[in-house]
């Protein structure tokens, strides 16, 4: 398991980054070794609670899906729900897709 921060954690999609979201996500100097960028649903517990919240987080990748746990360039905010977190991670694929979540997402930014 790559990511230990969360224990729920799932890939959604593994996604080669377009050109201009390269340029506005993966640093000023390119990194050949990010290629792509991972979407993931990660799981939030709260303190002794059963239930999760749940969010949508893309990494830079590798071509096989290696990535840094502890940095993700975007978190969206927390779904109550596991199938509204999955419906956003299918927006956000589309938006990637199409080279545009720089568009979309650049003022969620995580640096």
């Amino acid at each position: 398991m790559q990511n230990e921060i969360y224990r729920d954690f799932y890939e959604k999609a593994l996604i080669p980054a377009g050109s201009s979201d390269s340029k506005a996500f993966m640093d000023i100097q390119p990194d050949l070794l990010h290629t792509h960028l991972l979407i993931g649903l990660q799981g939030h517990q709260e303190h002794g609670k059963e239930y999760y919240h749940w969010n949508v987080t893309i990494y830079k990748s590798d071509s096989v899906g290696s990535y840094d746990a502890c940095k993700p360039i975007y978190a969206s905010s927390l779904y109550d729900k596991f199938d509204d977190a999955v419906e956003a991670a299918r927006n956000i694929e589309k938006e990637i897709r199409n080279d545009q979540l720089h568009t979309v997402r650049q003022q969620e930014k995580i640096s």
